[in-house]
């Protein structure tokens, strides 16, 4: 039975991956890690993991009966999960909308057999994985960001690494 890799996230468009890319690469020299591609930059709101087509159509309707309004984030501080040696970039103050978007989508996936995770949601773009160490220069730097759509991303896994793949949009009202 063929499944799917599946979760729930917002997608920064071309302009705010770029600022993101030049932001990370003013402090790369002192930071070790496996940098993630560009084009697979994204704030995850749900991970799914593996299911079959029936839960993914069951989710993907799910999503669909989520509303939310347009909403302005800012990216503006730096954090490392140590324990997942993740090294991010994530928001100071993030907006009531964001928030409240992650626990309506949440409870719609429940009907689906999801579990939401009970660890607090930290709204985050993963920069680089495998990275041991981040003691960072701070500095300020705000990347605007206007939000106006969720989307369902398939991991896929190939010869170059694994790519996510935008499978549905759900845009706002």
């Amino acid at each position: 039975m063929k499944t799917h890799r599946l979760f729930f996230a917002l997608w920064p468009d071309e302009h705010v991956r770029q600022c993101i890319t030049e932001t990370l690469s003013s402090l790369q020299p002192s930071l070790e890690g496996r940098a993630m591609q560009p084009h697979n930059f994204h704030i995850t709101l749900h991970f799914v993991g593996q299911v079959t087509e029936e839960t993914k159509d069951c989710m993907h309707a799910a999503a669909q009966s989520v509303t939310a309004q347009a909403f302005q984030l800012n990216l503006d501080c730096f954090g490392h999960f140590s324990k997942a040696k993740i090294f991010w970039m994530g928001l100071q103050k993030p907006p009531l909308q964001l928030v409240q978007l992650h626990k309506k989508l949440g409870i719609a996936l429940e009907g689906c057999g999801f579990n939401t995770e009970e660890r607090p949601f930290t709204p985050h773009v993963t920069l680089l994985r495998k990275c041991i160490k981040a003691d960072p220069v701070q500095f300020d730097f705000s990347i605007p960001w206007s939000v106006e759509e969720f989307v369902l991303l398939e991991s896929i896994t190939d010869k170059e690494g694994v790519n996510y793949q935008v499978i549905e949009k759900y845009p706002f009202s």
